[in-house]
């Protein structure tokens, strides 16, 4: 299972929205997390219940809508986030092929395969927003989110590693819908290293 952990600056800079794009474009068995949390919150509420997921107007029934076979909330503290996931790993279904967490604080207890986070010059960084930024895979300005999710290869986005898997990079272009050629031909251009790569793959 292809694990990506989607994070931003702030709330609202557009995770969700990036998130109903990706589920769209993976078009496969996709699972959702979104993490919750308040410092005020003492309990661990993990919930697939259909009337809180699918509720009108919330990111839950976004994903749903947009083809997530399952979708999870969880609300907690920070510390009780960890407890908190392994719980709500064990509401997946066992064919999900992907599973897309929603937050910055989950990168403290999980390496994912994938790290996306969405940047903004309009907000103030958080310190859990800070920590994500600097271990993303790919930062995508809030500005440039619309214009990416209409043309996956408009590439409006940042490559943030010297050398990537290639597996990894399947990854990224289904995620992101990128045509495969065109993203080898970034990498080779910023000088990127494939490693493991499929003979013939990238040229």
């Amino acid at each position: 299972m292809v694990t990506i952990v989607v994070g931003g600056k702030s709330s609202n800079v557009g995770k969700s929205t990036l998130i109903s794009q990706m589920i769209k474009n993976l078009n496969c068995h996709v699972g959702v997390i979104k993490t919750s949390l308040h410092k005020n919150n003492k309990e661990i509420e993990v919930t697939d219940d259909p009337s809180i997921i699918n509720e009108k107007g919330k990111d839950t029934s976004l994903f749903k809508e947009s083809g997530a076979q399952n979708v999870i909330l969880l609300k907690t503290n920070y510390e009780g986030l960890l407890e908190g996931y392994r719980r709500a790993r064990k509401l997946l279904d066992e064919d999900i092929e992907y599973l897309i967490i929603e937050g910055n604080s989950i990168l403290d207890f999980v390496r994912p395969t994938l790290v996306f986070y969405i940047d903004s010059d309009d907000t103030q960084e958080k310190e859990s927003a800070t920590k994500a930024k600097s271990k993303a895979d790919i930062i995508i300005d809030r500005e440039n989110l619309e214009e990416l999710i209409k043309d996956g290869n408009s590439m409006k986005f940042k490559i943030n590693f010297e050398q990537v898997s290639c597996f990894n990079a399947h990854a990224i272009c289904k995620a992101l819908n990128i045509k495969l050629p065109k993203f080898g031909k970034l990498l080779d251009d910023q000088n990127i290293k494939v490693r493991y790569c499929q003979l013939g793959l990238f040229k």
